[in-house]
């Protein structure tokens, strides 16, 4: 899992060849003036989920690790908390891997918040919690590239 700010982008992008043209992506795009949903950036290997919603209490909150695609999430607006752990760590409680490459898993981690302008990687070896309220709920904006694993 890696946590930083934007301005730092440029450190990341050679851990995966997909990493530059997501953050080319985030620099280029008015992504404050785009409507929520999925944008193709190139095909199944890189795309964007851009996401509004209310953060939620941590009871309504579930851990989650994905195989095919790493997240980059990217805070637009507002602050949200996200949960990390290592998968090895925790129990699969829902194998969805195979059809929509995410399982659901329960356990213990650590705890984050992660304001407008910062950023987190989560590999297949993180599972995360995000969608929290830090503190008090509050609408979100936020950019979810997927990047395929080779």
């Amino acid at each position: 899992m890696i946590y930083d700010h934007v301005d730092n982008a440029e450190l990341y992008v050679a851990l995966h060849e997909k990493f530059a043209a997501a953050f080319q992506y985030l620099q280029e795009q008015p992504l404050d003036t785009m409507k929520p949903g999925k944008y193709e950036i190139e095909g199944d290997e890189l795309f964007l989920l851009l996401q509004s919603y209310p953060t939620r209490p941590l009871e309504q909150g579930f851990w989650e690790a994905h195989r095919r695609y790493i997240d980059i999430q990217v805070m637009l607006e507002g602050t949200e908390r996200m949960g990390v752990a290592q998968t090895g760590r925790m129990t699969v409680t829902e194998d969805h891997l195979e059809e929509k490459d995410y399982k659901v898993l329960t356990g213990e981690g650590d705890f984050l918040d992660v304001r407008a302008g910062c950023f987190t990687i989560f590999f297949p070896g993180d599972a995360h919690m995000p969608c929290l309220a830090a503190g008090s709920s509050q609408q979100i904006r936020k950019a979810v590239f997927k990047v395929k694993i080779k």
